[in-house]
């Protein structure tokens, strides 16, 4: 059996995050930004369980790891870190106070997902544990007492596999190669395609000045040569049409960099070139008007709209997207003076 070390949960930062709204092909890359926002340590490392819409993840601190692994003899320096509640039986549903290495653990589970964890150094007294249940929406109505305490047995695999490392490419060396690989292909192949593209057409234009210069007095000649060159121009502007708009990756980078370290992005929904987000700020609540004004800044941006979220703590945004530079869409509306309205 591969070895183990077991974090406890006293050292590790715990989150779940929402992917229903992101598209399964772009949530791994989504997740990874949240994470380089949220991560509370300089050289964060992480342990990711994936379940139907959402991931799990905890944090700690990989240079204390590292100081860790020190001590111990050379054939676990290369063993799995897992956080101790990954090791923890599942449970169908409800709230359960669990027994920790160190101090209590508060589990929330619906579904045998897990829904929200809390961690405290002791037993928690009854206001707290009240107000975790109340955030993670469990009823508490006519709660007198602490329940007890439960002394769970650790597993030897955790209910799902986890990915574990620097991030979602730290779990395997050789995946993280061949990703490599098949990013520089993606890459690589349509610069390529682009490049010979470019250069057929300059290698035409010339053969043509040179046939040009021959051939005066042949117009037919110069009529197809004509032609060719009109057909390749509309070629290269109907392969800018299909792909009018910036990635996805860059949009959230964008919006990503203009919002407080603390806050995250709880729903994003892109279509027809206007995109709509819900983020869920941290301590301190910041301006709507500062955020509208920084995603104009952004230049991605045109016509930035406040929008009323489902519940109070949430901001809720809708902004047109603003296609490539260069390109023109048919019939397009969008106004590049910059201005965006504040309704």
């Amino acid at each position: 059996m591969p070895r183990q070390i077991v974090i406890g949960r006293s050292f590790c930062r715990f989150s779940r995050f929402d992917l229903k709204t992101i598209p399964p092909k772009r949530r791994q890359q989504a997740l990874q930004l949240q994470l380089k926002q949220w991560a509370p340590f300089a050289r964060p490392e992480f342990a990711i369980i994936f379940e139907q819409n959402a991931a799990l993840v905890w944090c700690w601190d990989a240079a204390w790891l590292a100081q860790q692994r020190q001590e111990l003899p050379k054939l676990w320096m290369q063993a799995q870190a897992i956080p101790e509640s990954a090791l923890y039986p599942l449970q169908e549903s409800g709230v359960r106070l669990v027994k920790c290495f160190d101090g209590a653990e508060a589990q929330c589970w619906q579904d045998k997902q897990l829904i929200g964890s809390r961690w405290w150094p002791q037993t928690p007294v009854l206001d707290d544990y009240v107000n975790f249940c109340r955030e993670v929406g469990y009823t508490v109505a006519g709660l007198e007492k602490l329940p007890a305490i439960q002394s769970l047995s650790i597993q030897a695999q955790p209910w799902e596999p986890v990915i574990s490392g620097g991030g979602l490419t730290g779990g395997s060396p050789a995946i993280e190669q061949w990703l490599y690989a098949v990013l520089f292909l993606c890459v690589a192949f349509p610069y390529g395609w682009y490049t010979l593209r470019q250069q057929q057409i300059s290698n035409a234009i010339e053969q043509n000045r040179q046939e040009l210069s021959k051939l005066t007095g042949q117009a037919n000649s110069l009529i197809q040569a004509r032609e060719k060159a009109l057909k390749a121009i509309e070629e290269i502007k109907t392969r800018q049409q299909l792909d009018p708009y910036p990635s996805q990756l860059d949009l959230m980078s964008a919006v990503a960099e203009t919002l407080p370290t603390d806050t995250r992005i709880r729903e994003w929904e892109f279509q027809e070139g206007k995109l709509r987000i819900v983020i869920m700020p941290g301590l301190e609540v910041p301006s709507r008007a500062d955020i509208t004004k920084a995603l104009l800044n952004t230049g991605r941006f045109i016509e930035v709209q406040n929008l009323l979220a489902r519940d109070q703590k949430s901001l809720a945004f809708r902004m047109t997207v603003l296609p490539k530079p260069g390109v023109v869409l048919p019939q397009d509306n969008l106004s590049t003076d910059g201005k965006g309205k504040n309704g």
